[in-house]
């Protein structure tokens, strides 16, 4: 039977976008910014990058949405006194735009605030900006009454050096904590939220596996969680119990790995990642964590583990595990 951190590995499997759609997605981009550059568009676009979970390397199954910045030439756009027009105007007209493209006809829609095309498996999230000339871009604030400056590459370049100083290990545990949070009840930590609190957290702690990383994500993050980042503060208030919630019951779980129950603890697990955490039978659970901690569990040539073919492992004396 599979143990703990091998289940959790197989959830980081499930939840990682493949190799093809991958490629699928590039295609997909390729095509838009085709598109959107080409200058009967009339949409002025200077250069488009992507943003977001995809670009990040945090995004997870089933694809959501992709984020796509397009820069926009302040000189077509701005009026003689230097004024940046009403974003819904330039929402507007990208929409009508795409709209009519044989490629996204009928796939096209509003979402405050940008431009969203609908693909059959994906959304790609299209976000007007103009580029200050400070490493800030100019987007529409959610009322689109005007405009909003942010810096989206802060994020990965801070993401990327905590990813790295953890051996290349963080971005999987914050596709596990993205997919808790998008399976859970409600979606409610914004996405982008959880790699910033993964950041704080990276730089106050280390882990050794993957079971010691997610358990102090959720011992850690309440305090690194920021209510102005969410849309109301009930909306935080709720994440903040719901989090809490997961952390006891993380920490019963490390309970019953230190009292040789493995196999219980996965149950745990399982209740909290759901469908895509890997089923095991508790009764062969209960008999795998006796065979731990009674020495009779065994070793086959081919790396199977079993209770009755193979070497003996010899006895554990406690839970360790090594990042893989």
């Amino acid at each position: 039977m599979a143990t703990l951190l091998q289940c959790i590995k197989t959830l980081i499997d499930n939840i990682t976008i493949s190799d093809r759609q991958e490629e699928n997605i590039d295609k997909s981009v390729s095509n838009i910014n085709t598109h959107l550059l080409k200058e009967e568009s009339n949409l002025n676009v200077k250069k488009l990058f992507l943003n977001g979970s995809y670009e990040r390397d945090t995004i997870i199954r089933p694809l959501n949405d992709i984020d796509l910045f397009a820069v926009l030439k302040k000189e077509d756009w701005q009026d003689e006194n230097y004024n940046y027009p009403n974003p819904q105007s330039v929402l507007t007209k990208f929409k009508n735009y795409l709209n009519n493209l044989n490629d996204y006809k009928g796939k096209v829609s509003q979402d405050r605030p940008c431009v969203t095309i609908h693909l059959s498996d994906k959304d790609f999230d299209i976000l007007p900006s103009f580029d200050t000339g400070t490493q800030t871009y100019l987007i529409p604030n959610y009322e689109l009454t005007g405009w909003t400056t942010t810096n989206p590459e802060i994020l990965s370049s801070n993401l990327n050096a905590a990813h790295k100083n953890y051996n290349y290990n963080l971005k999987q545990i914050i596709r596990v904590i993205k997919h808790w949070n998008r399976d859970s009840n409600y979606k409610t930590i914004p996405s982008y939220h959880i790699e910033e609190i993964s950041i704080n957290i990276s730089n106050l702690i280390q882990f050794e596996n993957f079971e010691q990383g997610i358990r102090k994500w959720f011992e850690y993050a309440e305090t690194y969680m920021m209510a102005t980042k969410f849309k109301s503060f009930d909306e935080y208030t709720k994440s903040l119990n719901k989090l809490k919630k997961v952390k006891d019951k993380l920490i019963d779980a490390k309970k019953l790995i230190d009292d040789k129950k493995e196999g219980e603890a996965i149950q745990i697990w399982k209740e909290i990642f759901g469908k895509e955490f890997p089923t095991i039978d508790i009764e062969e659970a209960k008999s795998f964590s006796k065979s731990i901690s009674d020495g009779s569990l065994k070793i086959s040539s081919t790396g199977a583990l079993s209770e009755s073919i193979g070497k003996n492992i010899t006895k554990s004396t406690g839970y360790f595990g090594e990042l893989h």
